[in-house]
């Protein structure tokens, strides 16, 4: 039921997770000069058209697909309003744990080189900012529900 608010917040988190696979979220510049790019399925090398994979980060990157996996079915629990909170608050946790591994992931390779964060770094933030706003909005049509059954 994509006309309630929480839908759009949920689908607008999804949007702020799903390019975090595509869009490089750290560069780094060896001390050799070599570039390098980090999303979340791992480590590349790109030369013109060919993307060299240098670590794949298989955890990050399953993890990452059970992320959005959860958020998409949060979406269709419209029917539940108190499961699809307690979804809500599970997925951030998980969120905030996507970000503090990948931090961890660009924090272990400083000594390898400058590492510089792109925009994608942010991401996770905006998309637990957008939960949170998703929890409000269900937890708000929630308490509605009950003080309309106890008028009756």
């Amino acid at each position: 039921m994509i006309q309630r608010i929480q839908s759009v917040f949920l689908l607008a988190s999804l949007g702020f997770l799903i390019p975090m696979f595509f869009i490089p979220v750290a560069g780094l510049v060896s001390l050799s000069g070599e570039i390098y790019a980090f999303d979340l399925t791992g480590f590349f090398q790109t030369e013109g058209e060919k993307i060299t994979f240098i670590s794949r980060q298989y955890s990050l990157m399953i993890f990452g697909i059970l992320i959005c996996a959860v958020n998409a079915v949060i979406i269709f629990l419209y029917r539940h309003r108190v499961l699809q909170m307690r979804w809500c608050i599970y997925n951030i946790i998980l969120i905030a744990g996507l970000l503090g591994i990948t931090l961890f992931i660009i924090g272990s390779v400083r000594e390898m080189g400058v590492v510089s964060c792109h925009l994608p770094v942010v991401f996770p933030v905006v998309s637990v900012i957008f939960h949170y706003l998703a929890y409000r909005s269900i937890r708000r049509d929630e308490l509605t529900v009950r003080a309309l059954s106890r008028l009756r």
